[in-house]
């Protein structure tokens, strides 16, 4: 549930004017509170705190009480785990070849710095700003390695840990 309702906060990120302002009062209510309960859902510390982290971001932009905790703790792990050149390994010291860089970890951790920002959330020990300043530069980097990768034929490689279900 964790998963599936970071992608439907991101959808209302992506699209806000055209997917989240148009609902009524009472479903906003409802995702809200919904995005509220998956706290129970304790992630693990990998890419999963990104999905905490942009659900909590995404309840900051509407005004809803976010849990600054999950955000923060998101950021600074993030902020671990880089490698450089654009590259997160995905917890603690484990590197990942795989494309979980470009839709997970670039496109998630901007959102959710983005949505700090949007919502006036200022401090709580992070600079928001400095951090999206420098993870834009990171993913601009991994955009040209990602873009390297295309054949000439307009496909990528297959490589990473998500292939068997994304076939």
């Amino acid at each position: 549930p964790l998963v599936d309702a970071a992608y439907i906060a991101e959808s209302f990120l992506r699209a806000y004017d055209q997917l989240w302002k148009p609902l009524d009062e009472t479903t906003k209510k409802r995702y809200i509170e919904e995005f509220t309960l998956l706290r129970r859902v304790d992630p693990p510390y990998t890419n999963w705190l990104l999905f905490s982290s942009t659900i909590e971001s995404f309840l900051a932009k509407v005004g809803a009480k976010q849990d600054n905790f999950r955000i923060n703790t998101a950021i600074r792990k993030v902020e671990e785990w880089y490698v450089g050149d654009g590259w997160y390994s995905d917890g603690e010291g484990t590197f990942a070849f795989d494309y979980y860089t470009s839709y997970v970890f670039h496109g998630m951790y901007l959102e959710t710095l983005q949505n700090m920002i949007d919502a006036n959330a200022g401090g709580w020990g992070i600079n928001y700003k400095k951090f999206r300043e420098r993870e834009l530069k990171r993913a601009q980097k991994f955009s040209i390695i990602l873009e390297r990768f295309i054949s000439p034929e307009g496909t990528f490689p297959v490589i990473g840990r998500s292939i068997p279900y994304r076939t």
